[in-house]
Formats: C-alpha cells, structure tokens, sequence
C-alpha cells in the first residue's frame, strides 16, 4: 500500500501556502474579535464581526489539517527514499554495504 500519494513539489507548495493562510486568517480572527475598527466600522461590513472572527479560526484549523497531511507526505516520501537507497546499497546476502 503506497502512502504518499501527493508528489514532493506538491506537498511543499501545499505547506508553504497553509502557513501564510494560517497567519494571515488568525491575524484577521482576532482583528474581528476586537472589532477593529477599519474592518468593523462601515455600513457595508459585517453586523456580527465576531462571528467572522470564529469562522477566520475554524478556516485556519482547516489550513493546519492540510498542512500536517502536507507534512506526513513529506515524512513519508522521505522514508521511502531512505528504504530504497538502503535496499539498493545491499548486497544479495542481505548485508549493506560500506560505500
């Protein structure tokens, strides 16, 4: 059964962009739990800014799933890679060898 099922280039993108969505949402959470005013203060924002702040949360929970599945990818890419050079560096009577 192969576990890595996300190439290596795919899973750094998906952690390097889950962590600026992760920071940038958590920042806009809180700014709406304090009812900042900029984003608060207008007639065309939202009547229940905290709410919005909830939803900024549960959002980045939602990038920190993907960016551990991101990471557990990596792992698992890498132990393979470290099992095959293993397996190629051995001999047929099962010992490896000293290169």
């Amino acid at each position: 059964m192969q576990l890595a099922f996300v190439s290596p280039g795919c899973a750094m993108c998906c952690q390097v962009l889950s962590v600026f969505g992760i920071v940038f949402l958590v920042i806009l959470g809180f700014l709406f739990n304090a009812e900042v005013e900029e984003l608060t203060g207008s007639t065309e924002d939202p009547v229940h800014p905290k709410e919005v702040g909830h939803a900024c949360f549960v959002a980045a929970a939602v990038y920190a799933a993907f960016f551990l599945c991101c990471s557990c990818q990596q792992l698992v890419r890498r132990n393979e890679t470290r099992r095959a050079r293993r397996l190629s560096q051995s001999d047929p009577s099962g010992a490896v060898s000293d290169r």
